[in-house]
């Protein structure tokens, strides 16, 4: 698989620290949009969507924090495995909502109590040609957490990627992680990227749970767009990846102390370096740090793999991803 894209560690620009998933008081948030900014740009980010159900929160940028409007919508399945089983799909850049957007109101929700509600598009192909006649982007919310079966997704058009690792969801129910439904995708030969978000609705208990660090050459909503729909990114809920090379043979990574580096492929393959009780070397250490940790390592990878993801992990076990490389 080609991804036809530079490698978002050598080209120009700079790292944007992304909340990609958040919630306010607009929908079923704490937070007013204005204060929950304030506390995501204390926080450290660069970037901020808040993406409330079914409906646009408005918050202003300053000068440290730029703020796209975004929203979570849903769009109908093909095959529920229950009634009225939610599927959702994040999408950024846009201005308005569709009053009707043509999927079945037998999935259609709201809960006044908890302030928020469903609308369907059909399809989650409906809902990103919606999306994309205002040049917005969009990614696939939660599939694990959703339960989503990989025939709702796999061959959605209009569809920048897919939201890996989502914080909230890996501490509610441990169900955070949906690198299967991005392998199964990846493995197809799509091309398809991944973002890691917090998913955020309790700032004290969640905020800054998971990020997604955005390639931008410069601080507008259009460059961070562009890196979402292209994949220049990495998202983690800890590491930081420094950068990765292409060599021959394999990859070169550079990160942040860690206690193993994956490159993952299709099948069975893959490859992985650590260190520790049963550290294993298919490939080599390069640098540790004072402690013994990785960060420089080479990893073996044979030629022409349908597709390459290193994945980062700290000694605490916490993750980065890259995108398919």
């Amino acid at each position: 698989m080609s991804t036809n894209r530079p490698n978002p560690f050598e080209v120009g620009g700079e790292w944007l620290k992304c909340a990609l998933h958040t919630h306010s008081t607009v929908s079923d948030g704490t937070l007013p949009p204005h204060i929950l900014a304030n506390a995501y740009e204390e926080a450290g980010f660069d970037v901020l969507s808040i993406t409330d159900h079914w409906r646009i929160a408005e918050a202003p940028s300053t000068d440290r924090l730029l703020t796209i409007p975004g929203a979570e919508l849903g769009f109908d399945l093909r095959k529920p495995a229950y009634p009225r089983q939610p599927a959702e799909f994040l999408v950024w850049g846009i201005d308005h909502l569709p009053e009707d957007p043509g999927g079945d109101k037998d999935n259609w929700m709201f809960n006044a109590e908890e302030n928020w509600e469903a609308r369907t598009f059909p399809s989650l192909s409906h809902g990103a040609a919606w999306a994309a006649t205002m040049g917005a982007v969009v990614y696939t919310a939660h599939p694990y957490w959703n339960q989503l079966s990989i025939d709702d997704i796999i061959d959605a058009d209009g569809i920048a990627g897919i939201e890996v690792f989502n914080g909230s969801a890996e501490e509610e129910d441990g169900r955070g992680d949906s690198s299967v439904w991005w392998d199964a995708m990846l493995a197809s030969g799509k091309t398809v990227f991944g973002i890691g978000t917090d998913d955020q609705h309790y700032p004290l208990f969640e905020l800054g749970l998971a990020w997604t660090m955005v390639r931008a050459a410069e601080r507008t909503q259009e460059a961070v767009l562009d890196a979402l729909r292209h994949g220049q990114s990495y998202f983690s809920n800890g590491p930081s990846i420094h950068s990765i090379e292409s060599v021959e043979g394999g990859v070169i990574v550079e990160c942040s102390p860690a206690r193993s580096i994956r490159l993952q492929r299709e099948h069975e393959h893959g490859t992985n370096v650590s260190v520790g009780r049963g550290g294993r070397r298919m490939g080599a250490i390069l640098a540790t740090d004072g402690n013994g940790l990785i960060t420089r390592a080479f990893l073996d990878c044979d030629p022409n793999p349908v597709y390459r993801r290193v994945v980062v992990v700290d000694e605490t076990g916490a993750r980065a991803w890259s995108n398919p490389l």
